[in-house]
C-alpha cells in the first residue's frame, strides 16, 4: 500500500449562477478530481468552489482564495481541476495563472491532461486545448446573443430597465416613483412648456427621479433626458436598432400613451438637427483594431465623396502630434493586407487533427451534458404540467372570485418556470455549429472571415490576434497573433511525434452528464 505523503486542492468552477445553483458541473467535476487524488495517493485537503464566474476574468474569489492559502502553506500543493478549461479560458490569462501558481508552491494537476509530461508535443497539445477552450468561450458570447435577440424579438427585454420601470416575472412595470414624474414631463414637454432636454432637467419632476436601487437623485444630462424622452418603451412597444427590431408588440404594461408619445417625438424632431452621414458598420470590420503606427492612436473610419461615388477609408486623425504619412488609408486595401495575414494564420495538417479531437471530444461532452439537462428539466416540467392541470381543475370548479383570482397567479408563475427551463436548453445543433465553425476557422480564417457577419468577424478577430495592429505607410504592418495561434502555426512538431491524447475520451464516462461544458 502506497503512503499518501502529497498534499493536494481541488479547484471547481462553473460559469453560470444557474448552473452553481442546478449543481450541475459542479459536483461531476468534484468527483472526477477526488478519483484522480485517491488514484494518484494525494491527499485532499481543500476544495475551493467558484460558482457562476467566467473562465474568461482572472479575478475570481476562487483564485483570490486559492492564492492565499498557497502562500499560507510552507510545502508544494496540488491544485487539481477537472480540466485545463477550469482555470481559464482566456490563453493570456491562463500563461498568468500557471506562473503565479508555479512561484507560490502550486501544482498544475487534472484527470483530463497530463502536466507532468514535459515533451514538447504534450506541452503543445496544452496550448491547442486553451486555444480552443477560449474559442469555445468567444462562440457562446454569439450563441448567448442570438438567444437574446430572439428572446426580444417575442417581446421581452433582456437589457436594464429604463428610468420609470422594473421587471416583475420578467415583464416590465412602472415603478410608483419615476414613473408618474415621468409621465408629467412627457404631459408638459407635449404641450410646449419645455422647448428643450436643458429646460426639462430643471424641472421639479426631473430633480425629483431617482434611482431606486440607492435612492440617490439621477445625473440629470442631455443624453439622459433624450433617453428618456424618446423610449418607446414606456409605451408597451419595444424596438432595439443595434439587432433591426422594429415595433415589437410586449406583455409589457405601458404607461405613456402612443399618441402622447408621437407628440412629443414631433416636437423634438422638428427641432434643427446637425446632418450626419450614414455609416453601415459593416463597411468597416476592423473599427477600433487599428491604431498608427506612429502615434498609437485608433484609427476613425469614413467615405470620402468623388464625382461618381464614395470611398472607404481609415483615418488617422491625430494632427498635432503624429507626422504619420498618409493620414488617409484605402480600406480595401487595408482589408487585403488583413486577408493576407489571415491566409497566413491557417493551422497546419498535422495540428487540426489534434484540434479536431480536441473539438470532437467536446462536443460529445457537451451534447452529453445538453441531454442530461433536457432529461432533469423534462422531469421538472412534467411535473408542473401537472399541477398546472390541477390547478385549472380548481379554477374550473371553484366559484369564488378572489380564490379563483390567486389560483391563476399562480397558474401564470408555473407557465413562466415552464418557460424558464425550455429556454435554457442549447439545442445540439449549436454545438455542432460550433465544431464545424471552429474547425473552418482554423483550416482557412480568411475564408471564415468573408462568409461571417459582424459579430462573428469580431469573435475571429479576437481568437486569432492579441492586441490591435499596426498600420503604416497606408499598410498593415506586422501583426501579433494570440499566443494559442502563435503555438498551433509553428511548424516544429513532427507528425510522428503528435502526442497521444489522454483525457481526450474522458475516463470515468458516467460523470459526463454531470460536467459542465462552460
Amino acid at each position: 500500500m502506497n503512503t499518501i505523503n502529497k498534499e493536494g486542492v481541488i479547484y471547481t468552477r462553473v460559469s453560470t449562477n444557474k448552473q452553481a445553483n442546478d449543481g450541475n458541473g459542479l459536483e461531476g467535476q468534484y468527483s472526477a478530481c477526488l478519483r484522480y487524488a485517491v488514484e494518484n495517493n494525494i491527499n485532499v485537503i481543500k476544495t475551493i468552489v467558484d460558482p457562476g464566474y467566467s473562465g474568461k476574468s482572472s479575478e475570481r474569489p476562487g483564485i483570490e482564495e486559492l492564492y492565499n492559502f498557497l502562500d499560507s502553506r510552507t510545502r508544494e500543493i496540488y491544485v487539481i481541476a477537472y480540466d485545463i478549461n477550469r482555470y481559464s479560458r482566456s490563453a493570456k490569462n491562463y500563461q498568468y495563472f500557471k506562473d503565479d501558481l508555479a512561484a507560490k508552491g502550486g501544482i498544475l494537476s487534472s484527470p483530463n491532461h497530463d502536466f507532468t509530461n514535459k515533451d514538447p508535443a504534450n506541452i503543445f497539445l496544452e496550448q491547442i486545448k486553451i486555444g480552443l477552450a477560449e474559442f469555445e468561450r468567444l462562440s457562446s458570447n454569439i450563441r448567448v446573443n442570438s438567444m437574446m435577440r430572439e428572446r426580444v424579438r417575442a417581446g421581452y427585454w433582456v437589457f436594464r430597465p429604463p428610468v420609470g420601470m422594473l421587471f416583475e416575472d420578467k415583464i416590465l412595470i412602472p415603478d410608483n416613483i419615476n414613473s408618474p414624474l415621468i409621465k408629467k414631463i412627457y404631459e408638459d414637454f407635449g404641450n410646449g412648456k419645455y422647448s428643450s432636454y436643458a429646460a426639462v432637467k430643471k424641472s421639479k419632476e426631473a430633480r425629483l427621479l431617482k434611482n431606486l436601487k440607492t435612492n440617490n437623485p439621477y445625473q440629470l444630462g442631455n443624453s439622459f433626458m433624450k433617453k428618456m424622452l424618446t423610449n418607446k418603451l414606456y409605451t408597451g412597444v419595444m424596438e432595439y436598432n443595434r439587432w433591426d427590431i422594429q415595433e415589437v408588440d410586449s406583455p409589457n404594461k405601458a404607461f405613456i400613451d402612443m399618441h402622447l408619445f408621437q407628440v412629443v417625438q414631433s416636437r423634438i424632431n422638428n427641432k434643427p438637427k446637425r446632418a450626419y452621414s450614414v455609416i453601415n458598420q459593416n463597411d468597416f470590420p476592423l473599427k477600433g483594431n487599428l491604431e498608427c503606427g506612429s502615434c498609437s492612436q485608433v484609427l476613425r473610419f469614413n467615405y470620402s465623396k468623388g464625382r461618381t461615388k464614395k470611398y472607404p477609408y481609415y483615418r488617422c486623425d491625430n494632427t498635432k502630434t503624429c507626422d504619420a504619412s498618409p493620414k488617409s488609408m484605402s480600406r480595401d486595401v487595408i482589408h487585403s493586407d488583413f486577408t493576407n495575414l489571415l491566409k497566413e494564420a491557417a493551422i497546419k495538417k498535422e495540428v487540426l487533427i489534434l484540434a479536431e479531437k480536441i473539438m470532437e471530444d467536446t462536443f460529445n461532452k457537451n451534447s452529453t451534458h445538453i441531454k442530461g439537462i433536457k432529461h432533469h428539466n423534462d422531469i421538472k416540467i412534467n411535473k408542473l404540467t401537472s399541477l398546472r392541470k390541477r390547478q385549472l381543475e380548481k379554477v374550473i370548479s371553484i366559484s369564488n372570485p378572489s380564490v379563483i383570482s390567486v389560483l391563476e397567479k399562480e397558474i401564470n408563475k408555473i407557465d413562466d418556470q415552464i418557460a424558464a427551463l425550455r429556454e435554457y436548453e442549447i439545442p445540439e445543433e449549436d454545438l455542432r455549429l460550433y465544431k464545424l465553425q471552429g474547425l473552418e476557422i482554423l483550416r482557412q480564417p480568411h475564408i471564415a472571415w468573408q462568409n461571417a457577419n459582424l459579430n462573428k468577424k469580431r469573435m475571429i478577430y479576437d481568437f486569432i490576434f492579441e492586441d490591435s495592429l499596426k498600420t503604416m505607410n497606408g499598410r498593415i504592418g506586422t501583426a501579433k497573433y494570440s499566443l494559442p495561434y502563435r503555438l498551433m502555426s509553428n511548424n516544429r512538431i513532427p507528425k510522428n511525434r503528435l502526442v497521444e491524447l489522454r483525457g481526450i475520451e474522458p475516463r470515468t464516462p458516467c460523470l459526463q452528464s454531470r460536467c459542465s461544458p462552460s
